[in-house]
This record gives C-alpha cells, structure tokens and sequence, in this order.
C-alpha cells in the first residue's frame, strides 16, 4: 500500500521544475505581450521583403537610365537624365467620376489617350534620337519601372504605418501577402529586362499568330498593311472565297493599338457581310496548368479596363455577330517577359484552329475580322 505520508519526502526533478517554470513564463509572456511579438514577427518579414523591393527598384531605374541615356542629348548628364527619369515616374492618371455611369466610356477613353500622348511626348523630350519604335520600347521600359517603383513605395508606406499606429492587423495582413506582391514586382522587373533588350514578349502571341496566319494564307507574299486606328493596323487577304480582315497592333513598337476601334471601323464599313469575329489573346492561367496551353470559348477576348472592349461588344451586339475566342493561357510573368519556348510552339496550333473554325462557322463569300490583341514589342509586320 502506499503511504501518503511518503509524498512531502519525494525529492523534485530540477529539470521539471525549469521546464514548467518556462511553461507558466510563456503563457505570461503570450497574454501580456503576444500581438507585439506578433506584429514585430511580420514587420520584420516586411523589412526583409521591402529590401528586395528596394534592390529591384534600383536596378530597374539602372536599366531605366543606361536605355535612356543611349538616345539622350549627348551633353546631358547621367545625374540630370536620372532627375528628369524619377520625376515622371511618379506620374498618375485620375480615373473620371463613376457616379452617373452614362457616358464613361467616351471619359476613359480621353483620359487614356491623353495618358498615352503624355507618355509618349515625355519619352521624345528624354530621347530625342531615338526612333518612334524605339520611343515605344521605351514607354514599355519606364511603364514597368513605374511598376516596381509604385509597388516599392506602397509596402514602404503601409510598414511605416503599422509600426506608427502600432496595428497588428494591418502588419500581418502585408507579411502574410508578402511573397504574393514580391512575385509581383519580380514578373515587372524582369519584364523591364525584356522591354529594355525589345524582345517578344509572352503577350505578344495574338500578333505573331495573325502575322504567321496572314503568311501562311499568302505563301509569304507581302500584303499591303493599311492604318485603320492609332497604332493600329489591318490586312485584307483571301482565304478559301472569304475575306479575312487581319488586325493587329503595328509593330514592332511595344504597343497594343487600338483593335477596339479598329473593329468598330469595319463593321461600320462593310456592316452585315461580316458573318464572325474571331480574336486571339493570352490569357491569365491558373497555377498548375501548362503554360502554352489553349482555351477556346466566345466573346471579346481583350484585357485592359474595358474602353476597347466596350467597341467591339457595342458594335457587334448592334450587328449580332458572333465572336470566337481563342486564349493562351500564361502567368502574368510569362505574359510581360520574353515569350517562352511553350508559348512560341502554340502559334502554329492556334493558326490551324483558326482555319478550321473560318470552314466551320463561316459561309463562302462572306467576311471575317481576326484580331491579334497583344503587345508588339519585337513583332514586325
């Protein structure tokens, strides 16, 4: 039997006793000062990621200044061209008023050409030498600094005011997205690299598909291109008795034109004899499919804020004519950097669906638009 007695004469493991004095210490710690380690936890993950921010902004500002400098005055110094480069970076564009909707889009649609004009009169201003093609690469170039510059700031700004207002929500809710903003501004860096050497880009594809298609068709015969928007281009080609209408942004500038207003264009001018439109993009994939892969589906496949895709669904619902989609599908970076091996292998693939789908759905003796939607950095005519 055991004796009760026996318990006051037990001696005391002294290591037990160290632990569970550490225990009843971190319940202590945890209920007076938990949130602050929490948060000074996730400002420290935010310090870590701003200092790759910082580095990938200075080094885009590098690449921003030694592109820059190539078609700058020759007299100019590096420490005014930097100057002139950092004070546009800043630049914004006011989005017009939304409350009454009616009318926005013609609103956009000026602010956006605008935008556009400023950009491009700032560039010549910087580099006088260079060429109107190279004026776009550039734009390119500083759009994606602007990029990683405006994310840089941003991250700065809300650390700086978490550890001032001492929120640890606000902390948390920025590391915990950390690595999600750092692939981010990493697919705009690297697409500064891209803009910066001109090379194909993954958005790219919808122009190098109609420009493989519109050889294809011809046997490489050149086919006259002809201004239709700003920026933009078509070309008029036959295909097994129908007319096909080919536009594109005009390259090999890194522009995306205006294929909005260029369908609107020929839909008002040959009205009822057009039977489809069919449009080609790169399009966001989800994580895990295969980049290079496609979907097809309807309906005015174009990105950007909607100014453009306004045109084409406003033109063609009026006519009721029907619209094809064929998509890319690619990550954001693979869309803004220099177009993938994978990438490049779908375009003979999507020409053929083309063809197919112009037999399928389309009469003998009709009339058929096929827009190639994409930036045309590095892609000529």
């Amino acid at each position: 039997m055991y004796n009760i007695f026996q318990l006051g004469q037990q001696q005391t493991d002294p290591f037990s006793l160290i632990l569970n004095l550490l225990f009843f210490l971190l319940i202590f710690v945890s209920m007076f000062y938990g949130q602050r380690i929490q948060a000074w936890k996730a400002a420290k993950e935010i310090e870590t990621g701003l200092e790759k921010l910082k580095k990938w902004d200075e080094d885009c500002k590098q690449i921003l200044l030694t592109s820059f400098k190539e078609y700058a005055n020759k007299n100019e110094t590096e420490k005014d061209l930097m100057i002139k480069l950092e004070d546009f970076m800043t630049f914004i564009a006011i989005i017009p008023v939304m409350l009454d909707p009616y009318g926005i889009i013609p609103k956009l649609d000026h602010v956006i050409d605008v935008r556009d004009y400023r950009f491009r009169e700032e560039v010549a201003m910087i580099a006088p030498n260079a060429e109107d093609a190279t004026q776009q690469r550039l734009e390119n170039l500083l759009e994606a600094a602007m990029a990683v510059n405006f994310i840089y700031r941003l991250i700065k700004h809300y650390l700086i005011l978490g550890k001032k207002s001492k929120s640890m929500i606000l902390l948390m809710q920025i590391a915990m997205q950390m690595s999600l903003i750092l692939s981010l501004a990493k697919s705009f860096f690297f697409a500064s690299k891209a803009f910066a050497e001109g090379s194909p880009i993954g958005d790219a594809l919808g122009p190098m598909v109609v420009g493989t298609l519109v050889r294809d068709l011809s046997n490489n015969e050149d086919i006259e291109a002809q201004d239709i928007a700003k920026d933009t281009i078509v070309q008029e080609i036959s295909f097994e008795e129908r007319t096909v209408y080919v536009v594109r942004a005009k390259g090999p500038g890194g522009t995306v034109g205006k294929p909005g207003k260029a369908i609107k264009i020929l839909i008002e001018k040959h009205g009822d004899s057009i039977s489809r439109i069919i449009m080609i993009d790169a399009g966001l994939k989800l994580t895990g499919e295969k980049t290079g892969s496609l979907a097809v589906g309807v309906g005015a496949a174009i990105g950007g804020i909607g100014v453009e895709k306004y045109f084409i669904e406003d033109s063609t619902t009026k006519k009721s004519i029907p619209i094809d989609a064929l998509i890319c599908k690619q990550s954001l970076e693979d869309a803004i950097t220099t177009m993938k091996k994978s990438i490049t292998q779908s375009v003979p693939q999507i020409v053929e669906k083309i063809k197919m789908a112009i037999r399928k759905r389309t009469e003998r003796g009709t009339k058929v638009i096929v827009a190639g939607i994409g930036n045309t950095i590095g892609i000529g005519i």
